[in-house]
């Protein structure tokens, strides 16, 4: 029996997933759920989907609430900004988030912000199972990979980490069914609020050149 699945998220990484789907011998792809409003510096998720899988429901909204729990068997958020409820999570077999820093040193928000505000050698990406808490679920698959932070931006390291996700994002999929997820070292872990982001200084923005411009 086929599997059906939802992608909630924005961007060429959210694409490159349903991609990924698309291909499953056992799955189809059901419904995709936007970021919005979608940015307008990565590719339109909602025209690409709408262009190559007319057949796909779109929710235009970006409420998640319009994906009635139990609807899909699998689910996978990818750079998705909203938080998702314990409904969905209980209703679904599989439900995973594609986290672009690594875990558990880097839960909540602006994890590549942080890596570079902290002076790490090196940020990761990584594919959890969805959990109540906040990027706490038991790692799938991550990818590590080098970061300068005297030279690098952090627009940089974003698009290193979309490069990274690409591969993890097709090598992990097809492989669900058969990967034992690991779970997170509480004592290792570091989540990172918005309340926070004041304390970032010039790793605030896409380069250090726009972090004292007003927004």
């Amino acid at each position: 029996m086929m599997r059906r699945a939802a992608v909630l998220g924005k961007g060429a990484l959210a694409v490159h997933t349903c991609e990924t789907i698309a291909q499953l011998p056992d799955t189809v792809l059901d419904t995709v759920i936007p970021t919005t409003p979608e940015p307008a510096w990565d590719v339109s998720l909602t025209a690409v989907v709408t262009a190559r899988w007319p057949d796909v429901r779109i929710v235009g909204s970006g409420d998640l609430r319009e994906l009635e729990p139990g609807r899909c068997d699998l689910v996978v958020s990818v750079l998705y900004d909203k938080i998702i409820g314990p409904e969905l999570i209980q209703a679904t077999p599989q439900i995973i988030n594609c986290h672009p820093g690594r875990l558990p040193q880097y839960r909540g928000v602006r994890p590549v912000n942080w890596a570079l505000r902290n002076g790490d050698d090196l940020a990761g990406i990584t594919l959890h199972v969805i959990d109540e808490g906040v990027d706490s679920g038991p790692i799938l698959a991550e990818a590590l990979f080098s970061i300068w932070p005297d030279l690098d931006e952090v627009r940089d390291v974003w698009w290193r980490a979309i490069a990274h996700g690409r591969q993890l994002i097709t090598d992990t999929l097809p492989l669900l069914g058969r990967i034992r997820p690991q779970p997170q070292n509480p004592t290792l872990a570091v989540t990172h609020h918005s309340r926070d982001n004041h304390l970032l200084g010039e790793r605030s923005d896409w380069t250090r050149a726009l972090s004292g411009l007003p927004h």
